[in-house]
C-alpha cells in the first residue's frame, strides 16, 4: 500500500487511477481537461470532432493522482481510417479505466445516439458518471428533470450525475472529488510535475490545427492536418515548422489566402499562444502541402502522428449515432 505524505505522516491510503472522458463531439470533454488541469493541453472549438487523438491529463492532489484520458467525440464514422480511428480510440480508452465520465449538453439532453454509444462502451464495471455540461445556460434546476428521467432509462446506471459548467468551472471540483473517491489504493503513475503524456512538439501542432479551426470557420475542410517538420530550442528561441496538410488543391489556396493573408494570421495566433504556453520566443514557419486523401491512407497517417490501428479499434463503434 502507497501513502502520501503531505507536510507529516498520514495513513490515508494513496489512490490513483485512469479516468476516461467519454462523449458525442462537441460536448465541452477538451474544455472540462483543460480546467481541471488549470492549463491548456487539449485545443477546442465550437465545432465538433476538433480532438482526433487520445489525450491524456495527470491531476496531482493530496492524497491521490487521477490520469485523465480525453477521447474524440464518437460518432458515425465516415468510411476513411482517420474518422473509425478516431471513434476506436474512444472505445478503446474505456477498456481498462477505473472509472468514466460521460458528458451530454445540457440543453440538447441525453439523445438516442447517446443512448446508442452508452450501451456499447465496454467499460468492464468501472463505475460511470454522467455529467450534464453547460448546465448555467438552463434556466433552472427544473429544467434538468428531464434528463434525470432519461438517465434512468438509458439501459445504464449512473453512480452520480453530475450538472457541471466546464467553461465556467461550476460544480467541476465536486465531480473531480466523487471521481478521486472512486479511485483504488495505487502508485503515483506520473512525477509531480507531469501534466501530460504527450511531447511539447505534439501540442505545439495541436494550437495551429486549432487556429486554423478559429480563423477559418465554415470554410475549414476536416481534410486538414498539421505535420510538424522541425521544432528545434536553441538558447530562448524555439524553431517551429509545420506543414498543413490538405487533399485537394482548392483546400490550398483557401488556407494561404489572398496574397497569404490568412496562413499569416494563422501563425501570429498560434505564435502567440506558443509564447505564452511554453515560456519562449518562438520562431514558427507554416507551409501548406497537398496530400490527396492523406487522411485514408495508413502510411500518411502515421506519419501525421496518428495511431498505428487505424481500424476497428473499438469494435463495432460504425453504428455509433452523431
Amino acid at each position: 500500500m502507497t501513502t502520501h505524505d503531505a507536510g507529516g505522516a498520514s495513513d490515508a491510503p494513496f489512490r490513483s487511477g485512469f479516468v476516461a472522458i467519454l462523449g458525442r463531439p462537441n460536448m465541452g470533454k477538451s474544455t472540462f481537461l483543460n480546467r481541471v488541469l488549470g492549463q491548456k493541453i487539449a485545443i477546442v472549438s465550437h465545432k465538433p470532432q476538433t480532438t482526433r487523438t487520445r489525450i491524456l491529463g495527470v491531476l496531482h492532489r493530496p492524497g491521490a493522482q487521477l490520469v485523465f484520458l480525453d477521447t474524440p467525440g464518437i460518432h458515425k464514422t465516415g468510411k476513411n481510417r482517420l474518422n473509425k480511428a478516431m471513434v476506436g480510440a474512444a472505445f478503446e480508452a474505456c477498456r481498462e479505466v477505473d472509472a468514466a465520465v460521460y458528458f451530454v449538453d445540457a440543453q440538447q439532453g441525453i439523445t438516442p445516439g447517446d443512448v446508442e454509444i452508452l450501451q456499447k462502451l465496454p467499460l468492464g464495471g468501472a463505475p460511470l458518471y454522467l455529467a450534464v455540461n453547460k448546465a448555467d445556460l438552463l434556466a433552472d434546476k427544473a429544467a434538468l428533470l428531464p434528463i434525470l428521467d432519461a438517465a434512468s432509462k438509458c439501459g445504464v446506471t449512473f453512480s452520480e450525475i453530475a450538472p457541471i459548467s466546464a467553461l465556467e468551472g461550476d460544480n467541476v471540483t465536486r465531480l473531480v472529488d466523487l471521481l478521486a473517491d472512486a479511485m483504488p489504493e495505487g502508485p503515483q503513475y506520473f512525477p509531480d510535475d507531469q501534466v501530460t503524456d504527450q511531447p511539447e512538439r505534439f501540442i505545439a501542432g495541436e494550437i495551429v490545427r486549432e487556429k486554423l479551426f478559429t480563423h477559418l470557420k465554415q470554410e475549414l475542410p476536416y481534410s486538414v492536418g498539421v505535420e510538424v517538420e522541425s521544432f528545434k530550442e536553441e538558447g530562448r528561441v524555439l524553431h517551429f515548422h509545420a506543414a498543413i496538410v490538405t487533399a485537394r488543391d482548392t483546400q490550398k489556396r483557401i488556407i494561404i489566402g489572398a496574397g497569404g493573408a490568412m496562413i499569416k494570421k494563422i501563425g501570429t495566433a498560434a505564435r502567440f499562444e506558443l509564447e505564452k504556453l511554453l515560456g519562449c520566443q518562438v520562431m514558427l514557419k507554416l507551409f501548406v502541402k497537398v496530400k490527396k486523401d492523406w487522411f485514408d491512407n495508413p502510411r500518411l497517417l502515421r506519419e501525421m502522428g496518428y495511431p498505428d490501428e487505424l481500424s476497428d479499434l473499438g469494435g463495432g463503434s460504425d453504428d455509433a449515432a452523431s
